[in-house]
């Protein structure tokens, strides 16, 4: 029987697997992979160990790591190259426009990008308390979806919408869908409202969602659309990846001190001569 010093790890723990309990083992190498990734020892275009160098590190066989790189590859967090090996791939931005309310769809499109989406729920549930104000109802669905881009998780959406303007939504319907596009084909057509970004940090649900780590900072998209008469069709939380690159278009203000009195002199010339004009064309009309 032998004995390990004080403080050593367990041997099934000794090279980050634990093999008596737990997930499959190809799981946890693609699982202890991803975190390098997410925590930046790996980044874009450094090459992963090879294939044998994997099988010694974790004392497996040459499956299990084909297993675990082909987990990788499925999440777009690496891209395997025949003759070559696997080399972490760059993740892809998502561009929006804060100005715009909805048309993730199209924006993604305009980049050369395609988003889908993944419904995880659709439930009657009471909306928070600013959402009752902004819907002017209880009766509403929650409607959780995960909006992927190339693959990679780049947006957890959370929203709830009146039920009484929308009872049919279910799932099935909504399952790569766009929601305001499905407002639209029932007849109410999102207008926009307030929105607020704000930087948040990941919890471990909001981590595991968007395969970030925990505390890692989202930017959390929050706000309400409503129509052109002011109805509330949706309050929404949005948390974005930290892929997420929000185009703002500033645009600069004149001031009215700063006027100058040259520009004010030609403006009442120019008012002067329009005055003028409107007077000739009275009295030709007379």
């Amino acid at each position: 029987m032998s004995v390990q010093p004080a403080g050593a790890e367990p041997r099934e723990r000794a090279n980050g697997l634990n093999r008596e309990e737990g997930p499959p083992l190809h799981a946890q190498i693609r699982d202890i992979l991803h975190r390098q990734i997410l925590e930046r020892p790996l980044l874009p275009g450094s090459p992963l160990p090879t294939e044998e160098e994997l099988q010694k590190q974790f004392g497996v066989s040459r499956s299990v790591v084909r297993q675990a790189l082909s987990g990788l590859s499925d999440l777009g967090l690496i891209r395997r190259q025949r003759g070559r090996g696997s080399v972490v791939a760059a993740a892809p931005v998502l561009r929006r426009h804060i100005q715009r309310a909805g048309g993730l769809d199209e924006q993604a499109a305009a980049h050369g990008q395609r988003l889908r989406t993944h419904v995880i729920a659709v439930e009657q549930a009471a909306p928070p308390e600013s959402a009752v104000e902004a819907l002017n109802t209880t009766n509403t669905w929650k409607i959780e979806r995960i909006r992927y881009l190339e693959e990679v998780p780049v947006a957890f959406m959370r929203t709830w919408v009146p039920r009484d303007l929308f009872p049919h939504f279910t799932r099935e319907l909504l399952e790569n869908a766009s929601l305001l596009g499905l407002m639209r084909e029932h007849g109410y057509h999102p207008a926009g409202g307030p929105r607020q970004v704000q930087a948040v940090a990941a919890g471990a649900d909001l981590a595991q969602k968007l395969h970030t780590s925990t505390r890692e900072p989202l930017l959390l998209l929050q706000g309400v659309t409503r129509d052109a008469l002011g109805h509330g069709l949706e309050w929404f939380n949005v948390w974005h990846s930290p892929n997420t690159v929000f185009d703002v278009d500033a645009q600069v203000t004149s001031q009215p001190g700063r006027v100058s009195q040259e520009h004010i002199r030609r403006l009442r010339n120019l008012t002067q001569q329009l005055e003028s004009e409107l007077a000739d064309l009275e009295r030709g009309a007379r």
